[in-house]
């Protein structure tokens, strides 16, 4: 005789089975703008095992600008947490780990890379927002002058840049007609020789511009300041409006001393600094005749070096060299005439001046008649004065003295 029983087995299960993460529906990359709560990933997580060991939670990598929201039972989505900017991080590399909760504990994880678009929203900027150039006078035509250059920290088109002048106008012409600027490279050449006499400060602005849609720009400041070089020779002046410089003529009373000031060379230079400083210098001639007269170094004033006398010539012919500073330096011939007459001749020759061509001669005015006709004046004023008065003090009554010292 045989006997059955049925006998139930319950299998307890384990903790043998590590969790599965899969991600899927990518959205990469991400643009650096996007809006916060963007989702970037789906995440699907699953278990063999079953109860506690089969039930698995999800973590993402810390301080990243990214979050897992769980969406349904094993399900996750991958947002965007917190702002994004390519040009301090261009790519995140995030690792998603599952974990189940049996005892201990299995784990998997999953990686992902997530690259960041760049958007156009950094313009090209310049080391320093202004240059300072210096460059000399007479410059050949179409020289290279000075190289901008400008960066952008964005990728792609969005950094590519290009370069222009921001036009003006200096004077009555405009910008362009001094200066250009290669659009890749940023090198400024001159179009024409500048000339410090006419501009000493060339100022204008390049602009730097990238590709991106829309574009961003900036603009930077140059400075070019046009050094002078001696090109100008000094320019003799005239005494006065409507004479011609170049010779100068003196009368000179033979009495006069040592020290004397006979006439006085004006000179003037367009130049600048050194270049523009000048000097005096009596060309003296190759004969043993020593002439008495003097010119100062600084001032172009001739004077005497000694008391004229008789034994003098009647006649000197001076050349004062007016000379500039500059390497090498300039040079202007003024001819100075120095007539030395008598006393009765010429009261007052010392003031008087000729001013013309080399070889001629034309009289001015005498300073000194003026003078001398204001103190006549005063003194005929002085007279008649007392004159007055003595014939105010005589009219009195006849029984009274008529003195001056009543």
């Amino acid at each position: 005789m045989s006997g059955h029983c049925k006998i139930l087995l319950k299998l307890v299960d384990i903790n043998d089975n590590t969790p599965e993460v899969s991600i899927t529906s990518l959205s990469l990359p991400i643009s650096e703008n996007a809006s916060l709560g963007t989702v970037i990933a789906l995440i699907t997580v699953s278990d063999r095992d079953s109860g506690p060991n089969g039930q698995v939670t999800c973590s993402l990598t810390p301080h990243v600008p990214f979050k897992l929201v769980s969406t349904f039972k094993n399900y996750y989505s991958l947002v965007l947490d917190s702002a994004l900017d390519r040009e301090s991080v261009s790519a995140y590399e995030l690792v998603v780990t599952g974990r189940d909760g049996g005892s201990p504990s299995l784990w998997a994880t999953a990686s992902v890379s997530v690259e960041v678009a760049d958007v156009n929203d950094n313009a090209p900027a310049f080391e320093q927002p202004e240059y300072t150039v210096f460059l000399k006078e007479n410059n050949p035509p179409g020289c290279h002058i000075f190289t901008v250059s400008a960066r952008d920290v964005d990728a792609q088109e969005n950094a590519l840049v290009s370069y222009s002048l921001v036009d003006r106008r200096v004077g009555d012409r405009a910008l362009s007609s001094y200066v250009s600027v290669h659009a890749e490279s940023g090198k400024v050449y001159a179009l024409q020789p500048l000339d410090h006499e006419e501009l000493e400060l060339l100022q204008f602005q390049v602009s730097a511009s990238d590709a991106g849609v829309p574009p961003l720009g900036s603009n930077v400041t140059l400075q070019v300041f046009v050094l002078d070089e001696n090109d100008n020779a000094p320019e003799l002046l005239a005494p006065r409006a409507g004479t011609a410089a170049g010779a100068v003529s003196e009368v000179v009373q033979w009495s006069v001393g040592a020290g004397h000031v006979v006439a006085k060379v004006r000179a003037v230079d367009a130049d600048s600094g050194y270049n523009a400083w000048l000097s005096y210098e009596l060309q003296l001639g190759t004969g043993s005749v020593r002439i008495p007269f003097r010119v100062g170094l600084y001032t172009g004033e001739i004077s005497t070096t000694r008391a004229l006398d008789e034994a003098d010539l009647p006649r000197h012919r001076l050349l004062v060299l007016v000379k500039d500073h500059g390497e090498p330096a300039l040079t202007a011939t003024a001819t100075v005439l120095v007539s030395l007459v008598e006393s009765g001749q010429a009261p007052k020759a010392s003031s008087r001046v000729w001013v013309g061509t080399a070889g001629s001669e034309a009289a001015l005015v005498d300073v000194n008649v003026y003078l001398i006709i204001a103190i006549c004046a005063v003194s005929s004023l002085l007279v008649l004065t007392l004159l007055l008065y003595t014939a105010l003090r005589c009219s009195v009554p006849p029984n009274e003295d008529c003195s001056l010292d009543q």
